[in-house]
């Protein structure tokens, strides 16, 4: 082993010595004189500088804890200064420092060495006199000290002492940088005036926050306390918290108001005033997404993005959304913000649109004065305000029409006057007479009475057909009105509204016409009679269920005739059957090219239906009760003839006898041959 040892010792060649190079010219100096063995010259001790007893010195003084450092400093110097003018002996004592006596008082009196010496001779001393000498020494050191303390209270004048101590009470000593970076920050989380959240963040009671941010935020004392880029600063960032606050605060009072203004918000709300394409610019969200999503909003906060998270996963409603239910939260917390915002400004329009209507009444309202009516309300207004419009526009066209008139009149006579022209005057030989002369009345009761017609305008035409230029539409038309009556007469054998003559009006007739009106109603009543037996016919074959059910107004509503050829139609809700007899009216409301826009058609059919009121719509649930018992009666007769024909088709016929297997027929063999077994020979080629 040792061997071993001194062979690796030999092949080590050791660590590498790097030398170091000194670019300092003073360094350098120093080396190449210690390598030369010269000593360094010693630096002269400076004496130190006695500085003021700690007692008597500042504490730190940071920025944030507020204190007046330009002034506390300029009372320190002052005092600073008259320390230095003491003597050094006071400012050692002072410090506390021992004082270094001079040869002379340090070589003991002829007294002190006499009583050194005296033991040695033998004299004796008491035990009293060391005694006495020791408190005498004492006494001296006491009123020593007590000179200390008066020569040091001098230092600085009573009012300086004063002004020093209002000074170092006005400052925030026990205020730490952990504390005022807590302050900080839940001033701008939270806002500057509430105490509580922030007393929480920083550890601190309410008191103190108080008035450590009354003194902040006071521009005469907190602004001049600190440095004024930092206060800048600090104030533009919390400032900058405040704002985010009060614009979160007016999301969700927007939200709040909003959705406060539908009875069923998860079912109808929807915006009026605010242009949703803004938002809706990539159509990913549905219009029933988009309302469980405010809704949530304002039921979880602001914010609470997770928690709608979980609610969409939750929902059934959208079970077999899988984008919906796809969607991060940092997606779910940009549509909600978006829709809050929009929800914002809805209100703030429809706020401006009450202080306008305020104002055209002469009143004036206050933002806390503003009482914005039900979404059910303002629709019902709406469709009263468009209404009465119509009727005003309506009477506007009507009276134009007359002014035309006139004025064709006018025309016609001045053309008369100048001409002469007979031809003029048969050309407006329509428009001149315009009434409808009384004789010919009568002849009017007689069409009514004998056509019985549902339309005015086919009476008009036929009164015209036999009477041409005998009256205008218009006035035809009014007297219609004026002798007859439309009404559904079920005595009779009705099934909808037809025109006839009123009862005062029956002399107008003649006997002819009496005599047909009277056939007819037999024939009618017949029909009827024969209708009913056909009716319980096929109640017999589809289960015996009546032919109609009570309708919404309480009268019976006969079902539509159904010979049970085709499978009946299946009962519709209420909403389809508002649609289907509301649709023609919302179209003939549209321009021609706006009709084909179906978007715009059923948006409109859905805000009727959201405006209408709950007795209306309560109506078209009867009817959709109704429509259930005619596809329940319908699908009875259906139901009761596809099992009479299976029957007959499944059952074979007497007439025909045994059923009898067919047999196949061989195919007629091919005759090349002329009996008796001779044929024709072929004909040989040459």
């Amino acid at each position: 082993a040792q061997f071993q040892e001194d062979i690796l010792g030999m092949i080590d060649m050791g660590k590498r010595e790097r030398r170091t190079v000194a670019y300092n010219e003073n360094q350098l100096y120093m080396q190449q004189m210690a390598q030369q063995g010269a000593t360094q010259p010693k630096k002269k001790k400076q004496k130190k500088e006695i500085k003021l007893p700690r007692t008597m010195r500042l504490p730190r003084l940071e920025e944030w804890q507020m204190f007046d450092r330009t002034a506390l400093n300029a009372i320190q110097e002052v005092e600073e200064q008259a320390f230095r003018a003491l003597p050094n002996d006071v400012q050692l004592l002072a410090c506390g420092m021992k004082v270094e006596k001079s040869a002379e008082e340090a070589k003991p009196s002829d007294e002190e060495q006499k009583s050194e010496d005296g033991p040695k001779d033998g004299e004796d001393t008491k035990a009293e006199d060391g005694k006495a000498a020791s408190e005498e020494k004492k006494d001296d050191n006491k009123e020593d000290e007590i000179d200390l303390e008066e020569t040091l209270s001098k230092l600085i004048t009573d009012e300086q002492k004063a002004e020093k101590a209002r000074l170092l009470a006005e400052g925030f000593s026990d205020w730490s940088r952990l504390h005022y970076s807590a302050f900080l920050k839940a001033s701008a989380k939270y806002g500057r005036t509430n105490y509580v959240k922030i007393a929480n963040e920083v550890g601190k009671p309410v008191s103190a926050i108080q008035t450590y941010s009354e003194a902040f935020f006071d521009e005469d004392f907190g602004k001049k306390r600190f440095s004024e880029h930092e206060y800048d600063r600090i104030v533009k960032i919390i400032e900058k918290g405040e704002k985010r606050i009060d614009d979160t605060k007016g999301l969700q009072r927007g939200t709040r108001v909003l959705i406060s203004l539908f009875e069923n918000p998860w079912v109808e709300l929807q915006f009026t005033h605010y242009n949703m394409k803004d938002i809706n610019k990539d159509k990913k969200f549905t219009p029933q997404e988009d309302r469980f999503l405010l809704c949530w909003a304002h039921k979880y906060g602001y914010g609470q993005w997770e928690a709608i998270k979980f609610a969409i996963r939750r929902s059934n409603h959208f079970r077999f959304d899988y984008f919906f239910k796809s969607l991060t939260v940092e997606a779910i917390g940009r549509r909600c913000e978006q829709l809050m915002r929009a929800a914002e400004k809805e209100v703030e329009a429809m706020e401006k649109l009450a202080i306008e209507e305020a104002e055209k009444e002469g009143r004036t309202l206050t933002p806390g004065e503003i009482k914005l009516p039900m979404f059910k309300e303002s629709q019902a207004k709406k469709r009263a305000e468009q209404q009465t419009k119509f009727l005003e526009e309506r009477a506007t066209l009507e009276q134009n029409v007359v002014d035309i008139d006139e004025q064709i009149m006018q025309i016609q006579k001045a053309l008369r006057d100048l001409e002469g022209n007979q031809t003029i005057d048969t050309f407006f030989k329509a428009k001149a007479s315009t009434e409808i002369p009384e004789k010919l009345v009568g002849e009017l009761a007689n069409i009514i009475a004998r056509m019985r017609s549902q339309s005015m305008v086919a009476i008009t035409d036929e009164f015209l057909s036999k009477f041409p230029g005998k009256g205008s539409k218009k006035s035809i038309g009014q007297k219609i009105e004026a002798i007859g009556v439309k009404e559904k007469r079920t005595e009779e054998g009705d099934t909808a509204p037809y025109w006839y003559l009123r009862q005062e009006k029956d002399h107008l007739l003649t006997k002819a016409t009496k005599a047909h009106v009277k056939d007819s109603r037999e024939a009618r009543l017949a029909a009827a009679a024969e209708k009913s037996k056909k009716r319980k016919a096929d109640e017999d074959a589809g289960g015996g269920n009546a032919n109609g059910a009570i309708g919404p107004e309480g009268d019976f509503v006969e079902f539509p005739e159904y010979d049970g050829e085709e499978e009946p139609h299946e009962n519709k809700k209420a909403f389809t059957l508002f649609c289907k007899a509301t649709r023609r009216d919302v179209k003939n409301s549209l321009s021609p090219s706006s009709r084909k826009k179906k978007d715009r058609v059923n948006g409109m059919l859905k805000d009727r239906w959201y405006a209408l009121t709950d007795d209306e719509k309560q109506v078209w649930k009867g009817w959709e009760v109704w429509d259930a018992k005619r596809y329940e009666y319908q699908s009875g007769i259906y139901e009761g003839r596809k099992e009479k024909k299976s029957k007959s088709s499944n059952s074979p016929s007497k007439a025909d006898g045994p059923a009898i297997p067919k047999k196949s027929i061989p195919k007629k063999a091919r005759k090349d041959s002329l009996g008796d077994g001779l044929s024709i020979p072929k004909k040989r080629k040459s």
